[in-house]
């Protein structure tokens, strides 16, 4: 039941091990055929991911510029979702290595899947959280959580 489950953490500590691009890139390869086969079966419905590595780096998962599931929001989003969140000042100000920091958000000791319920998820980014997200060029993307996003990279930079 919900109220007395609301996730599971799958611990792989062997998937990816260590903090080498080759073990990230291992990581990335795992949780995409995860999370194409929970939305294939249409559990993402049901159950959302958030996905952790020892060496977590956003700025190399595909696709890069787009989302992508159980992941943080793309590296080149941080500013529009920071400028989106109210936080002007820190959208002009941050340095790029302290953008980068939000990495840190999804970086864990070994490789780990979170599976939470939709309902968690929503309660997390807040109802009714996709807005429209102009991410420059003209190019308009839905997104989701921008005050969470917003209030974890400030947090983390």
């Amino acid at each position: 039941p919900e109220d007395e489950l609301s996730s599971v953490m799958l611990s792989l500590p062997g998937i990816g091990m260590g903090e080498s691009r080759d073990a990230h890139d291992r990581f990335a390869a795992v949780v995409e055929l995860v999370g194409r086969y929970l939305c294939l079966f249409r559990g993402d419905a049901t159950f959302g991911l958030v996905h952790f590595h020892p060496a977590y780096d956003r700025s190399v998962i595909h696709p890069l510029d787009k989302p992508a599931y159980g992941h943080l929001p793309p590296t080149s989003w941080l500013r529009p979702i920071l400028k989106k969140g109210g936080a002007l000042e820190e959208a002009e100000s941050l340095s790029n290595e302290e953008l980068l920091l939000s990495n840190y958000q999804r970086r864990a000791p070994h490789t780990a899947i979170n599976f939470l319920r939709a309902s968690q998820l929503t309660a997390a980014a807040g109802p009714n959280s996709i807005c429209d997200l102009d991410v420059g060029g003209g190019v308009v993307e839905k997104a989701s959580g921008i005050k969470l996003y917003t209030r974890n990279t400030i947090r983390m930079a």
